[in-house]
């Protein structure tokens, strides 16, 4: 079983009470994937919720039947696999190791049923979960603006 200790070193969960962190580790499971594993695929059904614990994660989306662009990596203590939290979400992004990982998983009905019963918990969750996809926006804004301004017809307007 996962303790308290170890779930609290997650962003999303490093401000629960001991009492909320004990109701999740009873429901958390610990998988150790190989480099190279594919966690889940952009377009699948999202089924649960992941926290790294150790190694490295990269987040890859398809922009052509052949092209694949990482779009953000996740680091131990990072959470990924949100689109847990939309009804009947699908995965937008495709979760491979990179490294020898040790991930946190939790099944998104359990976690969902966990956050309706205990609404405080659901509400601190969601407070860092919301802070750190304005980080994750924050950061794709700045990508996409350098990716624009470093196109030619747009180095070619600044010469005007």
């Amino acid at each position: 079983m996962v303790t308290r200790d170890e779930l609290r070193k997650n962003i999303i969960l490093e401000y629960l009470t001991d009492e909320m962190l004990d109701e999740l580790s009873i429901i958390t499971i610990v998988i150790k994937a190989k480099k190279g594993t594919v966690i889940y695929t952009e377009g699948d059904s999202a089924q649960n919720v992941y926290m790294l614990k150790s190694g490295k994660v990269l987040l890859e989306q398809k922009i052509s039947p052949t092209i694949s662009v990482m779009v953000n990596s996740i680091d131990p203590g990072e959470s990924f696999g949100w689109a847990f939290l939309l009804d009947k979400g699908s995965n937008a992004l495709t979760a491979t190791c990179n490294e020898d990982c040790e991930i946190y998983m939790i099944n998104r009905d359990v976690v969902l049923d966990l956050m309706d019963k205990d609404q405080s918990l659901g509400f601190m969750m969601m407070k860092q979960l919301s802070a750190v996809l304005k980080r994750r926006l924050d950061q794709r804004t700045i990508q996409f603006l350098n990716s624009v301004k470093s196109h030619p017809d747009i180095k070619g307007l600044e010469e005007c």
